[in-house]
């Protein structure tokens, strides 16, 4: 049995144990260690893949300069997309049934992509006329996706014949596009554009 004076000095110990922790938290174990070196780890893929979609734009005859903007430009697509987008290649970026294709800043089309080229069955929308800059090209049915752009641009719709895109506005309001195959290739405003399912 414990003697007064040792329960006193274990309640006293205890209270102190406990104050230390809420002050400064618990001491790090093995496994909190352990825990951060695995975490750095996972650092090492995106690493990898940015090595690469450098490596990717030096082949595509990008200077330093023009792939520095043209990551930028990527950069804000991510942004805006969140999780639905993962940048797969120097200039492209994969949406659930959908791809991004980013032009350097200046250029009339994203580099190593045919700028004009809408394959079929999908719908193809362009940042500015004439299927310039940079463009985002649909192919799954039943998936909304937002337009990104405040430009005057263009779009050409090359489905299954009769295919019909729904386009909303911003106001809520909508317009079923032409059935395909259609296209627009000059005067389309974006900026009242809020998001588009292809079919």
């Amino acid at each position: 049995m414990r003697s007064p004076s040792n329960r006193l000095t274990s309640a006293v110990f205890a209270v102190l144990t406990l104050t230390a922790t809420l002050m400064f938290g618990t001491p790090a174990s093995a496994a909190d260690t352990a825990g951060v070196k695995v975490d750095t780890a996972k650092s090492r893929p995106a690493k990898v893949a940015s090595a690469r979609f450098a490596a990717e734009g030096r082949a595509a005859g990008l200077d330093a300069g023009q792939a520095r903007a043209l990551q930028g430009e990527v950069n804000l697509y991510l942004a805006k997309y969140g999780k639905a987008a993962r940048q797969v290649s120097f200039n492209t970026i994969a949406l659930k049934g959908a791809d991004i294709h980013v032009a350097v800043p200046g250029e009339a089309h994203p580099r190593g992509i045919a700028g004009t080229y809408c394959a079929y069955k999908w719908f193809c929308a362009y940042e500015y006329e004439y299927q310039n800059g940079s463009d985002i090209h649909m192919y799954d049915c039943g998936v909304t996706w937002y337009i990104p752009w405040f430009t005057t641009g263009s779009w050409v719709n090359n489905q299954t014949p009769g295919t019909r895109p729904l386009l909303t506005f911003t106001d809520g309001s909508t317009w079923r596009m032409p059935g395909a195959y259609a296209q627009q290739l000059s005067g389309v405003g974006w900026s009242p554009v809020s998001s588009i399912v292809p079919c």
